[in-house]
């Protein structure tokens, strides 16, 4: 099961993924009736309106929080359960839909945490790889626009590289109970922190702002279930002037599909043109035109990742995959190994191919 402290900082995806219906099919009366409410986020809606938590919460004195708070965190470790069909005596049916309710269970604690507090919450994976070594560094960095952009100093193979996300609700419940309008920022940078000579500077940040409407189908397709859809406008830049600068704008959706511990999302977009003051007009020869994404739950604290995106072309195809695997590393975060071959790792680097490991901590999982 996903703990809800996990929730808070999260790392696909996931912006995808589906709210949570909060109404029950019919009014409750009493605790017995709210027990039957599948879904966790309306049963504890349920909870929360017989015994009037609000009015509670505002009377509640300090220690009654605090015994409040101790209690809870006692409770945790019974939370801590396995996934449907780690069991080896488990139904089958549980197995099958791993992945599904691994979603659901996801959604309940995202819901529970911007419903309580209205902070930030998890969207895309959040790690820090404190080394990584590069084969091949791309000191000549260029664009057809912008001409050559050659570092002043010599670059390092050796670097940290570290990714923080997080998305924000705007309007919760538009149109109905399955939609909502989220805002996501994710920032990924590139330290050569082992570069002393010259100051260990920051080589390259992309800032990648985006808004985004997400709507929960739960849709049984074929073997699995369409979970979410996603359909929004996503920005993208290194924040440099000319002649670094890499920027470009983009209509992105996302459709997210489950199968048993499999978690499938295909990320198609749209470039919005920009004419002669482009940074980077040919970025889609090199990246293609989506994201690909594969997730495999091993359990609950290891996890497959992979990434592909292709150029879709016959005369020099280009093809980048990113491998990620997160494993236990003690009680509040999880190891982190990634793997990354191709284009468009960063924008200064889109048409550059770059071979490189790394190995850190993962503060923030997919799920």
């Amino acid at each position: 099961m996903i703990s809800v402290s996990r929730t808070t900082l999260l790392a696909c995806g996931l912006g995808l993924l589906p709210v949570s219906t909060l109404a029950a099919d019919k009014p409750a009366t009493t605790p017995d009736d709210c027990a039957l409410i599948e879904n966790g986020v309306a049963r504890l809606a349920c909870y929360d309106k017989i015994f009037n938590a609000n009015e509670k919460q505002a009377t509640a004195s300090e220690s009654d929080v605090k015994q409040a708070k101790e209690d809870a965190a006692e409770a945790v470790p019974v939370l801590k359960q396995k996934l449907p069909g780690e069991d080896a005596s488990g139904d089958a049916d549980e197995e099958h839909n791993a992945m599904q309710n691994l979603l659901q269970r996801y959604l309940a604690a995202e819901q529970a945490m911007f419903s309580f507090s209205g902070s930030f919450v998890a969207h895309r994976p959040t790690y820090i790889l404190p080394i990584t070594w590069m084969k091949n560094p791309n000191p000549d960095a260029s664009s057809p626009t912008r001409g050559p952009a050659d570092y002043d100093y010599d670059l390092d193979r050796k670097e940290a590289k570290y990714q923080i996300s997080f998305k924000i609700p705007l309007l919760t419940g538009w149109l109905n109970d399955r939609t909502t309008l989220w805002f996501g920022y994710t920032q990924k940078s590139f330290w050569q922190v082992y570069n002393q000579d010259d100051s260990a500077p920051f080589r390259e940040t992309n800032y990648e702002p985006e808004v985004f409407l997400r709507y929960q189908t739960d849709w049984d397709l074929g073997p699995g279930t369409l979970s979410g859809v996603t359909l929004g406008f996503n920005h993208q830049s290194n924040g440099q002037s000319n002649p670094r600068s890499r920027s470009w704008n983009r209509i992105m959706g996302t459709a997210a599909y489950s199968y048993g511990r499999w978690l499938f999302m295909v990320q198609p977009w749209y470039r919005i043109p920009e004419g002669s003051d482009d940074d980077n007009p040919d970025i889609e020869k090199y990246v293609g035109y989506a994201n690909y994404h594969a997730v495999y739950k091993l359990d609950e604290d290891r996890t497959f990742s992979l990434k592909l995106m292709n150029n879709l072309r016959s005369d020099n195809n280009h093809t980048s995959v990113e491998f990620g695997y997160s494993f236990p590393m003690g009680d509040t975060i999880k190891g982190f190994f990634q793997y990354y071959n191709g284009y468009g790792e960063s924008l200064i680097d889109y048409n550059h191919r770059i071979e490189r490991f790394g190995i850190g901590i993962m503060l923030n999982d997919w799920l």
